[in-house]
């Protein structure tokens, strides 16, 4: 019986080399990659599409309208939506985001240039970015937040510490997903808070398949609280399907290869 996988960070607008010219160094990370559903013993049924661009960007939802094109009326793409706090009139975006049905709000603090605490008074006191995570508690849309390191250009490293996410997990009722699990400075902050608030869960994208134990080598204790992702195109000859069926042999965990995302994201 075949593993059905849900992928829940793809950049497919990427795949298709549609990004802006700045952002376009990244495509040698495109190179030779395949978007297959299946290998062996493996089917990626479900793919979320992220629409963040791999490099600083001042757009508003950077590849959401790329991204729409692709999965209106598909049964295989699902979609995240996107803000940039900085730039966006947020609450006329995630209203039309919403309108045109998405499974949550993706948020890139390292490439828009935030922190995701900033709305707090001592902080900024951002108001935009409070209407976001009130937004997503009111609609009840979980939140998939950039951790970790980028080396994208522009790339403001210092707002991926997942700590910053720590006041939010305690300001908001909101489900946090923290992308890329923290890599690769600070997983043990994001295993932290997934293991301690039944709100926050990791995402596991961009780890290479067989450095997951190493770098989470506790994983496996909060296998409910972890969800799959690809980050494809994440690196030169990936192949989608492929790389789903190299972290089920690391982890053999259906609950992280789909089970999970299916609840958390409340998929059909």
């Amino acid at each position: 019986m075949a593993m059905r996988v849900v992928d829940v960070h793809v950049h497919y607008h990427i795949f298709l080399r549609k990004l802006p010219d700045h952002c376009r160094q990244f495509l040698q990370n495109v190179e030779d990659t395949k978007f297959t559903l299946n290998f062996k013993d493996v089917t990626v049924e479900k793919v979320l599409l992220v629409p963040s661009h791999p490099c600083w960007s001042e757009e508003c939802s950077d590849g959401f309208d790329l991204d729409y094109e692709i999965r209106k009326g598909s049964e295989l793409f699902h979609q995240w939506g996107e803000v940039n706090p900085v730039t966006c009139n947020v609450e006329q975006e995630l209203e039309r985001q919403y309108s045109l049905g998405i499974v949550g709000i993706k948020l890139h603090p390292v490439h828009h240039g935030f922190s995701p605490n900033a709305y707090r008074p001592e902080e900024d006191g951002d108001r935009r970015l409070e209407f976001i995570y009130s937004f997503a508690e009111e609609k009840k849309l979980p939140i998939l937040i950039h951790t970790g390191t980028s080396i994208g250009v522009k790339a403001r490293n210092k707002y991926g510490d997942p700590i910053l996410v720590d006041d939010v997990v305690k300001d908001f009722d909101v489900t946090l997903i923290l992308a890329h699990a923290g890599r690769p400075l600070w997983y043990d902050t994001a295993f932290y808070l997934a293991r301690n608030y039944s709100n926050v869960f990791l995402e596991i994208s961009s780890i290479p398949p067989r450095n997951l134990l190493k770098a989470l080598p506790r994983l496996l204790e909060i296998e409910d609280k972890v969800l799959y992702g690809s980050d494809f195109p994440a690196f030169r000859g990936q192949d989608l399907a492929v790389h789903a069926w190299q972290v089920y042999q690391e982890l053999n965990s259906g609950k992280i290869m789909g089970d999970n995302a299916r609840r958390v994201l409340r998929l059909s």
